[in-house]
């Protein structure tokens, strides 16, 4: 069937594009009470990454937030996981502004290694995201992840 093939061939040193849609599973946040609307929390995030061969991989992710307002940073910690038994991991860091009822994140990413054919890969790249709905109704986020592969030296 078309689209659903998860093998991803990219070599090393390459730039893999994909598209990452995601909704939360779980979610526990806390006011932290220094000034008005301060929470900080911690979310599982669960879906698909399409990329732009058509292969699509299993992630998922913890999400670490800190804001003030529905606005502030965050660090995820991205898994994407192959069929073929790879997987790909990565620490995303950056920040959220929210625009009328959605919020946009910009950030930047590292890769922090893999198994299976990633399994010395590194490299950085960059990331932006929308997340339609709050946390508390969801958080459905659509993000686009360009990641700049490397191998890692041994």
């Amino acid at each position: 069937m078309a689209g659903t093939d998860s093998r991803v061939d990219v070599p090393q040193n390459e730039t893999l594009n994909f598209r990452m849609v995601t909704h939360v599973t779980s979610s526990s946040s806390e006011e932290v009470g220094d000034v008005a609307n301060h929470r900080l929390s911690l979310s599982r995030f669960s879906g698909l990454a399409f990329f732009t061969d058509g292969a699509v991989a299993k992630v998922s992710f913890l999400s670490l937030g800190d804001y003030i307002d529905g606005a502030g940073k965050f660090t995820l910690y991205p898994i994407i996981n192959f069929d073929d038994g790879s997987a790909l991991y990565i620490k995303s860091t950056g920040s959220g502004e929210v625009e009328g009822s959605k919020t946009l994140f910009v950030g930047t990413l590292k890769v922090l290694g893999g198994k299976g054919r990633f399994e010395r890969a590194a490299g950085e790249g960059t990331l932006t995201g929308i997340r339609y709905t709050p946390l508390a109704e969801g958080a459905d986020l659509v993000s686009e992840y360009t990641v700049n592969l490397e191998t890692a030296a041994t």
